[in-house]
């Protein structure tokens, strides 16, 4: 192949050239297609800032590949192209690069019945445990669980958790009311501060924050105690969070007279935000409390 024009500047040929340039083709193939060189095509090219042609134009297309691309486009698996097209699995892995076509999932394979399906339901619904039912029928306990799952079946524990009664049940059961409106605390206790606490699905609970919920439709802030003169009073009427102890303790302390709480304390707390009162109504400052707790510590530690 020769160049038919060695003028400067253009290439008798360059408006052809620029229409196949724009069809996609790479130089070697406009130079065949028009018998001139490929250097020619390249200037003409670079005459009008035009890029190289893709790597993707430079192999010769695949005898399907109209249907490699369509086939890509329905998102099927390269398995699946391969089987209908006869492609290699690079040649399809090239073309999902070249259209930025991500992989198709995979399908989930279905899981075959088991030999003893039908049995291992009888079993199950039953109220058989996966354990015993392996055990029972000698199959694996994991497919016990499968067929579980599949159906829909609860097991023992969810089936016992159910019938459970409810956290106020269980406080309704242990809390005795007492003279006065009081209620006692029948259930366990912890050691050594022999605080009622209450053991419901596997966890602790606080009966007096059962009891403030039960009053009040809310979660306690900071730990509930009864404000009442009766030990270890669990009564909703008589127990109270935090800020609804130093609420009633502040218009307590009002109603005798005891005088107003000062804006800031010694150490310089703002006591609107750290001020107490105590069970006496006497106030002080939890500021300075946590400050002196955090000195004795770090005293420990130095020495």
């Amino acid at each position: 192949m020769t160049e038919t024009c060695k003028k400067p500047g253009s290439h008798p040929q360059e408006a052809q050239i620029l229409a196949l340039i724009a069809q996609g083709l790479n130089n070697a193939a406009i130079a065949e297609r028009l018998f001139c060189g490929p250097r020619a095509v390249r200037k003409v090219r670079e005459n009008n800032d035009l890029p190289p042609a893709s790597r993707s134009s430079w192999r010769l297309p695949h005898p399907k590949e109209r249907e490699i691309r369509l086939l890509l486009a329905e998102d099927l698996t390269d398995a699946e192209i391969h089987r209908r097209t006869g492609a290699s699995p690079e040649t399809i892995a090239t073309r999902r690069k070249d259209l930025r076509i991500g992989r198709a999932p995979m399908p989930k394979p279905k899981a075959r019945p088991h030999p003893r399906e039908a049995e291992i339901l009888v079993e199950l619904r039953a109220g058989g445990t996966n354990n015993g039912i392996a055990r029972k029928l000698g199959v694996d306990k994991v497919a016990v669980g499968r067929i579980r799952g599949d159906h829909r079946i609860p097991n023992t524990y969810e089936r016992k958790r159910a019938e459970q009664p409810t956290l106020e049940q269980r406080w309704q059961e242990l809390a005795r009311t007492v003279t006065g409106g009081h209620a006692e605390w029948t259930g366990k206790r912890s050691t050594p501060s022999n605080t009622p606490i209450l053991r419901h699905l596997g966890s602790w609970y606080s009966p007096a924050a059962i009891a403030f919920r039960m009053r009040t439709g809310r979660e306690p802030h900071g730990q509930v105690r009864a404000e009442c003169d009766f030990p270890q009073c669990v009564a909703p009427a008589c127990v109270e969070d935090e800020p609804g102890r130093q609420a009633l303790r502040r218009h307590l302390r009002a109603l005798q007279g005891l005088g107003p709480v000062p804006d800031t304390c010694p150490g310089g707390h703002d006591q609107a935000v750290d001020g107490r009162l105590d069970a006496s109504l006497h106030a002080y400052c939890e500021g300075c409390k946590r400050d002196k707790a955090r000195a004795k510590k770090q005293a420990r530690t130095t020495t």
